[in-house]
């Protein structure tokens, strides 16, 4: 991994890039598996996730509001500073399934929020500008307020029993 200094967000209009491209990262995958969901019949789930790009969608676009007049950079996918080399709140596409729930469609939710959640604090600890850390605090704050959303709509679901991934006739998969 670089050192920390090659990983440091210093200004403003650097963190609102990094702001917009982590919202349409996890835009462009919930929007992938709501798709996916729809194609298996899986409405509930697909639903949610519809819902969740809409979410994703206005917080790019407050982004580019927040910018104003400030010009955002253009940052090459291999030069975004995200930690383990990709956007911290694209959902897994490898943890869904097509019999999910939607507890599971949450869980994945809670894991991407906390992600992005993580990545403003660490910019925040990181940065030697003091309106970068303020914004990365702000913007983890928020990251944490839709965490607790989760994780209260969590509270209200019943986690699924054991197989509920069963199916007695499952999709004619080619290897």
């Amino acid at each position: 991994m670089a050192d920390t200094a090659a990983r440091t967000i210093d200004s403003v209009e650097e963190l609102l890039a990094h702001g917009k491209a982590l919202e349409e990262d996890a835009a462009a995958h919930y929007e992938e598996i709501a798709d996916a969901m729809e194609v298996h019949n899986n409405l509930e789930v697909s639903a949610l996730f519809r819902t969740l790009t809409g979410y994703a969608l206005d917080h790019a676009r407050e982004m580019i509001e927040r910018a104003g007049d400030k010009t955002l950079p253009h940052i090459r996918p291999w030069d975004f500073k995200w930690p383990n080399g990709s956007s911290p709140e694209a959902a897994a596409l490898a943890e869904t399934h097509y019999l999910m729930t939607p507890y599971h469609a949450l869980k994945l939710a809670h894991r991407a929020e906390t992600h992005a959640c993580d990545f403003y604090s660490r910019v925040a600890e990181e940065t030697s500008d003091e309106e970068v850390r303020a914004l990365a605090r702000e913007f983890a704050d928020e990251e944490a307020e839709h965490v607790a959303l989760i994780e209260k709509q969590l509270a209200d679901i019943p986690k699924p029993e054991d197989g509920w991934d069963y199916d007695p006739d499952p999709a004619n998969i080619p290897e």
